[in-house]
């Protein structure tokens, strides 16, 4: 097997991924399986990273790489077996198929390391309203809690370096196609002619899918609308609205936005969105709001003053004020 078998779905989570998937499921010449990982964990035995565990991953990887580096190539040589062992994997789900596809949400963290990799795979890279996956993280993953949600250092990263590495991605990896959620699903048969040409299949892909086999009861695949329709649909363009149902929440969405607007690593128009959610009534009214940097911040980074405001925020919010 090479790396021109491979096609890697790369994305926010919450972006549509899941139903991108399906539908290129459907066809014969494509064969995944929900979420592999496997070149996250592959990667991260030598890229640095903040990741807890029971030992010390920052140490661990400074340890491996010295190790390697004592013996000359020794590193060049290790990401070789790397690759070698990859592919192994892949192939030993590929089959007759002519690609195997390889959906996994956080591998926008190793983009750079994939590439490099695997220069002749194709990458298919999604983008969504960055409002509509606030909310569906919000709603999907926290059922709106606010608290948890910003609480929670991997979907912070979700949030702000998700979009900012998809683009740099986009920019690196001539050889890919981006496309939207919104054109997935209001355009979809225009948007799965683009791909079928980019991945070269000689059967068409079809504007319609059916979640089978290990898809349709594993938990690391979003069965909770694909399980309800047979095709896309334009259901949840403006599902935000329901989610953000608070002038907290709207508050907190709005900052959100800001945030992403001064980093520029959307490829949509902020401030369209942000009117569009100004305008948004809320059906619950809050006296008090928690800004989103206290909320996003871990607490031993904020000042006596930011600590003692968060804390009595919250409890009014608790009591409903």
């Amino acid at each position: 097997m090479t790396d021109s078998s491979l096609i890697f779905i790369i994305s926010q989570p919450r972006s549509g991924s899941s139903l991108l998937q399906q539908l290129l499921l459907n066809n014969i010449e494509i064969v995944s399986s929900p979420e592999p990982w496997q070149m996250l964990s592959l990667i991260y035995t030598y890229k640095k990273n903040n990741i807890a565990s029971s030992y010390n991953p920052f140490y661990a990887v400074e340890n491996f790489t010295r190790y390697l580096d004592e013996r000359e190539d020794g590193f060049e040589d290790y990401k070789n077996r790397v690759k070698k062992l990859a592919l192994d994997l892949y192939k030993d789900r590929l089959g007759e198929h002519q690609y195997f596809l390889d959906k996994t949400p956080r591998y926008y963290h190793i983009i750079k390391e994939l590439y490099e990799f695997f220069p002749n795979a194709k990458f298919i890279f999604l983008v969504r309203n960055p409002l509509a996956v606030f909310a569906s993280i919000l709603d999907y993953n926290f059922k709106g809690d606010y608290k948890k949600f910003l609480k929670s250092e991997d979907r912070i990263d979700d949030l702000f370096l998700a979009p900012k590495l998809v683009e740099e991605g986009i920019k690196i990896i001539k050889d890919s196609i981006t496309i939207s959620y919104e054109d997935l699903i209001t355009n979809t048969d225009n948007t799965l002619k683009k791909i079928n040409s980019f991945l070269s299949l000689e059967t068409p892909l079809q504007a319609d899918y059916e979640v089978k086999g290990s898809f349709s009861n594993s938990k690391h695949v979003d069965t909770k609308s694909l399980d309800k329709h047979s095709k896309p649909v334009s259901d949840y363009l403006d599902s935000w609205k329901k989610t953000i149902n608070t002038i907290q929440k709207k508050q907190l969405a709005l900052e959100y936005l800001a945030k992403l607007q001064q980093v520029d690593s959307s490829r949509y128009n902020i401030r369209e969105i942000e009117k569009m959610l100004k305008v948004h009534s809320t059906d619950k009214t809050n006296l008090f709001s928690i800004p989103l940097d206290l909320l996003i911040n871990r607490e031993e980074k904020l000042s006596i003053f930011q600590l003692i405001k968060k804390r009595i925020l919250i409890k009014l919010n608790k009591k409903g004020l």
